[in-house]
């Protein structure tokens, strides 16, 4: 009844919600873990990215990540978002409406409704966490720490010349 992108795409999030508080994992360690080939994962990653499930974060140590709390995620709106509602063709007199059209109503009510109440972190407990990586912590303005200046063994003034020669004349003698 789901279709693989939707069975894909929430086998992912619930992935990502296995992974510890404020960790990320890459597409390929997560492909790895699916068992599915990098691209078609990053194809279900892009469509859950622009659509908020998921959250990319750049860099060393960047990933993926859920982008809303797993407990208010739920199955339905991840199927939503792969699976859109097919048309349906008007009815135009009441003697038209057939069996399967009313049965297929019903059923797909009960099936969202199921969804809807189902979510992605009650889901977690079923999964063996996959590997994570903790993201670094970021400085600043987004620069990286400058290295320890060089600084020269010298006096800071004239006034200090003397002891400085004083001294370092005692450290060539030995």
């Amino acid at each position: 009844m789901l279709g693989k992108k939707s069975v894909h795409g929430i086998h992912a999030l619930v992935l990502m919600a296995a992974l510890s508080p404020g960790c990320t994992i890459t597409a390929a360690d997560l492909a790895a873990q699916m068992g599915l080939s990098v691209s078609y994962l990053e194809s279900l990653l892009k469509v859950l990215r622009e659509n908020g499930l998921v959250r990319s974060v750049r860099g060393p140590g960047g990933g993926y990540e859920l982008g809303q709390p797993a407990g208010q995620m739920s199955l339905w709106a991840v199927v939503q978002v792969f699976e859109p509602a097919p048309a349906r063709t008007p009815v135009t007199h009441p003697d038209q409406i057939d069996l399967d059209h009313a049965l297929g109503e019903v059923m797909e009510a009960h099936f969202q409704q199921v969804l809807s109440e189902v979510f992605i972190g009650d889901q977690v407990s079923q999964v063996q966490p996959p590997p994570a990586r903790v993201k670094p912590l970021k400085w600043g303005l987004g620069f990286k720490p400058l290295a320890p200046r060089w600084m020269p063994d010298a006096p800071n003034s004239v006034f200090q010349l003397s002891q400085f020669v004083g001294s370092s004349a005692s450290a060539w003698a030995a």
